[in-house]
């Protein structure tokens, strides 16, 4: 793409800048001497007024400032304008970046962390891609991505998410083409195409490997992320690896309060109400850094949980323990409610395989108290089938129905198809080996039709 230094206008719009520069011009009684110099001649001028040549848009930027418009004003004739200045490699804000727009994507970046997504699409609804600068458009698309992620939007996700790589690429800057890409391999993941996810994940850990990006908590997502790849396609050898290195990565992390980042972006709203924009951006990357620090921590957690899981099927059964129990310490102490469940049913199953039933039944009792708490229905259907579980294991089959009846209730209500198919694929197998066969068959069909649903969302 063509830098700022040596791009011209296209020749339709170099006909209308020539128009704008005049009228501006004679409008401030200012000669064309005047405006040229110093580093302009007065013939240059004028010829960039008859429309004779194309300027450079460096040039453009300095009479901009000189005659004290916006370059848009320069450039925008009309929308045609705009769209033939951006594919001659301008982005219509050459004369800075808007700080408003600044200041409400970063805004939006905090609401996202919150799962505050309805919030977050508001703020972005009235910024126009057309008139920001190209790295604001990345942001933007980046950010429209996270709220589909977060809202499972998947599909929509992967649109956006190109359009932000599309942008990172254009602005050749790799960091910010391979974030996209790892949220894009998220995506995919999300869709169950776990090779195109993997082959996104592994762009961006050959960037890491090439020492392109050297953060070490985009590092730790990435190989977080390829080891729930090689997991999810089989390859347990090379899940664990990964899970290793990410572990590695950030073993050692600090910890922080969410109620700092609250207030943080309390006091970030109140400098916007008062115009004070730049207070108002400082105030609000605090709070983001802080939510970071928190998801950091939280991800080293679930790496621990993920890598007993991927232990576990290998049938290591000391080791997937003893991961376990270091992602319940971790993400009780950052109050995470929802993994804090994951990690105690992780745990409570793996007692049961093991015939500890009263130890398993605690854990899985922990895991619905945490459940409860978040208010997450997917989380409180995953700990309320492995209660059912262990009430199976000890013969009270009127418990064992009351809560798989329970889990069941709520993993429908919330489309949760991936999960729900398990969990009645579960019923199915501790109703068989009752010998109720026909409630068996019931649901192995709600098994299967949460899987024919679920599977609607692959890509093809």
């Amino acid at each position: 793409m063509p830098s700022l230094e040596t791009a011209n206008v296209g020749k339709a719009v170099a006909a209308r800048v020539g128009t704008n520069i005049r009228e501006v011009r004679t409008k401030l009684n200012m000669t064309q001497a005047q405006l040229a110099a110093p580093e302009f001649s007065i013939s240059y001028i004028s010829a960039i007024e008859r429309g004779k040549i194309r300027p450079s848009l460096k040039a453009l930027s300095i009479l901009a400032r000189r005659l004290d418009v916006p370059l848009t004003f320069l450039l925008e004739g009309s929308p045609a304008g705009a769209a033939e200045a951006r594919a001659v490699g301008y982005s219509p804000a050459d004369t800075g970046p808007d700080q408003r727009v600044d200041v409400d994507l970063v805004q939006a970046s905090v609401l996202v962390e919150q799962g505050s997504y309805l919030e977050a699409e508001e703020l972005l609804v009235p910024i126009q891609p057309e008139r920001i600068t190209t790295e604001q458009v990345y942001r933007l698309y980046l950010l429209r991505g996270q709220i589909h992620l977060g809202s499972r939007e998947y599909q929509e996700a992967v649109v956006d998410l190109r359009a932000a790589i599309g942008q990172g690429e254009a602005i050749n800057d790799s960091e910010l083409t391979e974030r996209a890409r790892n949220l894009l391999g998220k995506a995919y993941f999300l869709l169950y195409n776990y090779t195109l996810a993997m082959e996104n994940h592994h762009r961006c850990f050959t960037a890491i490997e090439n020492g392109q990006i050297t953060d070490p908590v985009f590092s730790l997502e990435v190989f977080s992320n390829l080891a729930n790849d090689y997991f999810r396609l089989g390859d347990l050898e090379k899940s664990i690896e990964f899970y290793n290195r990410a572990l590695d990565m950030l073993n050692a992390m600090s910890r922080d309060s969410k109620s700092f980042a609250r207030k943080y972006i309390e006091i970030s709203q109140h400098y916007k109400t008062v115009g004070k924009l730049a207070m108002a951006r400082e105030y609000a990357l605090r709070s983001l850094a802080i939510y970071e620090m928190r998801d950091e921590q939280r991800l080293v957690g679930l790496t621990h949980q993920r890598l007993g899981k991927a232990l576990e099927k290998k049938n290591d059964l000391t080791s997937a323990e003893n991961e376990y129990r270091q992602a319940i310490a971790i993400e009780r102490e950052l109050n995470d409610e929802i993994t804090a469940s994951l990690c105690h049913t992780s745990l409570a199953e793996l007692l049961l395989k093991r015939g500890e039933v009263e130890e398993a039944q605690r854990e899985a009792s922990q895991a619905l108290e945490f459940a409860r708490s978040s208010e997450d229905a997917q989380t409180q259907g995953q700990s309320l089938i492995t209660l059912a579980q262990i009430y199976h294991q000890k013969s009270d089959f009127a418990q064992a129905d009351a809560y798989f009846t329970q889990a069941l209730d709520l993993l429908d209500a919330s489309n949760a198809h991936e999960i729900a198919a398990s969990a009645y694929f579960r019923f199915a197998n501790l109703l068989e080996e009752r010998g109720e066969v026909q409630r068996s068959l019931s649901a192995i069909k709600k098994a299967y039709e949460h899987q024919r649903l679920g599977k609607r969302g692959d890509l093809e």
